[in-house]
């Protein structure tokens, strides 16, 4: 590889980098993606055990993601998409809370329901017409406080707050306290009022496969982690060294800071996601499940395979358990935990679902407390040829991934 020279180094094989190398291909560049892992796609990972299509950890794609829509070929893709609405869990019964503008056919289970009252499906309502009239601008423009705060000042009542936002945003930022920003949970209410959350066909790694694929495969390199940069170019762990004219580094936050010599420190939440199979899924929809209780370790349920039949093989159904949070005890006995819960919430049919793997992703979101990141006022440019995209200075996930690399990639066109 010595003998290749490039314009631009991207470090870091996640959405942000292959946006970024993809952007710089298209116009010309002669791009090098070095990623430290054994494959591209950075969190966004599917492995395929026995038919079963595992993600690296529960995660969606929101079709309301503009970048996502810019970015990607959603045809190609085969979205498959949850109902719109969750179901709960509380007081030993499951209560269905759905989306009345989609989902009408639920509103007196869901308005009547011991989850939501009449005046808190008001309040929804009225956050849904508040915010669905803003632009994404706007909402990162806003005063901010923490997500719990502003939900008790919005008039929600305690048993709303604790039993459908603190699993279900709490889930969406791994932090059963609700203290991401104000800001952070808009921006994601908007985003699952607009659209609908989906999973490609065939496991969420082909998001990261479908932009690589318009990157010759000499244009990446795996195993290759950076362990220093130096004036145009970087050396690598092995001590081999690869000079470019720009450096972009789109690996995580915590990585960048390391290759930029800076001491702040990123907080970051972790997370457990166990895969089960059972010969019968335990509802016929394709709503998410969620822990209202606040008892037990699971913070939500997925069953993948009523969202996409290719998750599982045929006759099977896969489920992913979601558990927050680290130290959790040895691997067996989070399981043991785990399927003691699903007992208690399925009964004896929950007996014969069978553990088939455990994902540990200790470093899976970076903390998004007050005082959050704007993403639209992100400077990619770190010096006279470092750039810098994904997560460092911005927010993370696809539709911020996709977006910081774009821009990366655009500042540096116009240097």
């Amino acid at each position: 590889m010595e003998k290749y020279s490039f314009d631009t180094i991207v470090v870091g094989g996640g959405l942000a980098g292959l946006t970024c190398a993809r952007i710089l291909r298209q116009a010309g560049r002669r791009v090098f993606v070095a990623e430290a892992g054994d494959d591209t796609g950075g969190r966004i990972r599917t492995d395929d055990s026995g038919g079963f299509l595992m993600d690296w950890g529960f995660q969606v794609l929101q079709t309301a993601y503009p970048e996502a829509r810019r970015a990607l070929d959603f045809k190609a893709l085969n979205l498959k998409t949850f109902d719109p609405g969750v179901i709960v869990h509380k007081h030993k019964r499951f209560h269905i809370l759905a989306d009345p503008l989609r989902k009408p056919r639920y509103i007196l289970k869901s308005t009547f329901s011991s989850i939501a009252s009449p005046m808190d499906y008001y309040r929804l309502l009225k956050l849904f017409f508040q915010i669905t009239r803003r632009s994404l601008e706007s909402i990162f423009e806003a005063p901010e406080q923490p997500t719990r705060d502003y939900l008790e000042g919005f008039g929600f009542s305690d048993n709303m707050i604790q039993n459908f936002f603190r699993p279900f945003f709490g889930g969406v930022c791994l932090d059963p306290a609700i203290g991401a920003s104000s800001r952070v949970f808009e921006y994601v209410f908007k985003m699952f009022a607009e659209g609908d959350a989906a999973i490609p066909e065939n496991g969420m790694a082909e998001i990261p496969r479908q932009i690589a694929a318009d990157l010759p495969k000499e244009c990446i390199g795996t195993r290759m982690r950076v362990s220093a940069l130096r004036p145009n170019g970087v050396i690598f762990d092995d001590g081999r060294e690869l000079a470019a004219e720009t450096i972009v580094l789109a690996a995580a936050a915590n990585e960048v800071q390391r290759l930029l010599g800076r001491e702040e420190r990123v907080s970051y939440f972790s997370e457990y996601c166990l895969y089960f199979a059972a010969e019968h899924p335990p509802f016929p929809n394709s709503l998410l499940i969620l822990n209202g209780d606040g008892r037990g370790p699971i913070n939500n349920l997925a069953v993948l395979s009523q969202v996409s039949g290719k998750y599982a093989p045929a006759g099977q159904t896969l489920m992913a358990a979601v558990v927050i949070g680290d130290d959790k005890g040895d691997a067996d006995h989070l399981k043991q935990s785990v399927k003691t819960q699903l007992r208690e919430w399925f009964g004896p049919a929950a007996e014969g679902w069978g553990h088939l793997k455990t994902y540990h992703i200790k470093r899976a979101l970076p903390d998004q407390r007050p005082p959050a990141a704007n993403p639209f006022q992100l400077n990619p440019r770190m010096g006279p040829n470092i750039y810098v995209c994904g997560e460092y200075g911005s927010l993370p996930g696809i539709q911020w991934a996709l977006y910081s690399g774009r821009k990366a990639a655009e500042s540096l066109l116009v240097k």
